[in-house]
């Protein structure tokens, strides 16, 4: 094995698709060797050759201070020059980390029950307002949408990798199967909210400034209106919903799983039951209109990132590109994710709309106009029925209670999602680390058995 030692980890693409062993000495230096995928465990059961363990011919070293490293160093720390004894040494007494995420069955189980449940509810939902044969329609269309779309990418994506991308410091990075699935999926999720952010932005101008007048948010069904849902935001909910079922679908049973599996198994159900709630009531319709074009506005800068990323795009050999999709991304984030949202929607809107008379624009609430003039009109329509329903869904129990529970668990993801996202900034821009070795840890350092006791000790 060449001596060949680095100060930062350059891993090649293939390193997607196999695992890697990290040792940590006292003074809380790293070294790394990939190997095959379940190669490690083997070797430490039953011994062989370290040379047929390994994915490539280096040890890597990850060092968060300023220093300079050479071969001496690593001599000195593991008591030999010879490279094939140091990777065995590390292999033996580091962690092994997976890069195929193992999520806890019973955690899945319990989250398949819930989306079972959700796929009946929204079975009724379809049939009572006579849609299930378009969003079944919609739901087949899309799948056949991502097919064609990932079809056509794998072929692009490997001929751009491999003839603009084939040299170093890039390395072909979708000669991996992994990286090249995880970019097909990245593609399509960017054509996915960009299409739909413009369609519910169009929706949105259509109709009333919610998040400028967050009153009219319910007001915009009163007097009479009942459940109608205005053409244009229910063509919207269709697609949504399809979207949706078609994406966990995809995230259940097809996608590549990483560190994030449950959380995004989490927000995808949220958000269904989110859309559900509100197409199925209707007068919730608006609330859910201005959370999708939140959520796609801000995730279209978040997909070109990912993208570069996978390319490698980063650095100077390419033109800090995937720095500066991290730095367009934060601020558009941040604004959509965590001022309009909670402030416009969750606070303004929905709170407000139960417990506060005016907005901060002086437009009256849908529960304090319930109680006077729309109230009145209702009664003199012969709707006291509808209204003492209404008044009771929508002010006191259980309608925008509930709709205020998913938007708070959404709330939550996005608080931590930023977390994951400021860190990634932390140590990739600010501290210098290699981009992928921070992914690396923030994804895959958990999912191991040695990872997830060492958690636990420093949790206790």
């Amino acid at each position: 094995m060449p001596s060949d030692v680095r100060q930062t980890p350059q891993p090649t693409a293939s390193h997607l698709d196999t695992d890697f062993v990290s040792y940590k000495n006292k003074a809380g230096v790293k070294f790394e060797v990939f190997t095959l995928t379940g190669a490690a465990e083997a070797f430490r059961k039953s011994g062989g050759d370290i040379q047929k363990v390994l994915a490539d011919q280096h040890v890597y070293l990850s060092v968060k201070k300023k220093k300079r490293h050479s071969t001496a160093n690593l001599a000195r720390e593991f008591q030999t020059d010879n490279m094939l004894e140091i990777a065995e040494i590390i292999v033996l007494k580091g962690k092994i980390k997976s890069k195929v995420y193992k999520p806890s069955p019973i955690t899945e189980r319990i989250m398949d029950f819930i989306f079972f449940l959700e796929a009946v509810y929204a079975l009724r939902v379809l049939l009572e307002k006579d849609m299930f044969p378009t969003f079944l329609t919609m739901c087949l269309g899309i799948a056949a949408l991502i097919g064609m779309t990932m079809s056509s990418t794998r072929s692009v994506g490997r001929f751009f990798s491999r003839l603009l991308l084939s040299k170093s410091p890039f390395n072909d990075p979708l000669s991996s199967p992994n990286a090249l699935r995880q970019f097909e999926s990245q593609v399509w999720q960017l054509i996915v909210h960009t299409s739909m952010a413009a369609i519910a932005y169009r929706a949105y101008k259509l109709g009333d400034a919610f998040l400028e007048h967050p009153a009219r948010y319910m007001k915009g069904w009163e007097p009479i209106s009942d459940n109608e849902i205005r053409l244009e935001i229910e063509q919207v909910y269709i697609v949504q919903l399809a979207v949706w079922f078609v994406t966990l679908i995809s995230h259940r049973f097809i996608d590549v799983r990483s560190g994030d599996y449950h959380v995004m198994y989490t927000h995808h159900i949220s958000t269904i039951a989110l859309v559900l709630v509100s197409y199925a009531v209707g007068r919730y319709a608006t609330f859910g209109l201005v959370v999708f074009m939140l959520h796609d506005v801000s995730d279209i800068p978040l997909d070109i990132m990912k993208m570069l990323n996978l390319l490698r795009i980063e650095n100077r050999a390419g033109f800090y590109g995937a720095e500066i999709g991290y730095v367009t991304l934060m601020p558009i984030w941040i604004y959509c994710r965590l001022y309009l949202f909670p402030v416009w929607i969750i606070f303004y809107g929905v709170w407000g709309s139960m417990y506060m008379e005016r907005a901060p624009d002086g437009e009256q609430y849908w529960c304090s106009a319930l109680k006077g003039k729309a109230g009145e009109e209702l009664k003199l329509a012969g709707r006291e029925e509808f209204l003492e329903s209404v008044f009771q869904e929508d002010c006191v129990c259980c309608g925008e209670i509930y709709c205020f529970m998913m938007l708070f668990t959404l709330l939550v993801l996005h608080i931590w999602w930023t977390f994951l996202l400021l860190r990634v900034g932390y140590r990739a821009i600010l501290i210098g680390e290699d981009t992928h070795e921070v992914s690396n840890d923030i994804y895959f350092a958990e999912n191991t058995t040695e990872g997830k006791e060492e958690l636990k000790k420093k949790n206790d």
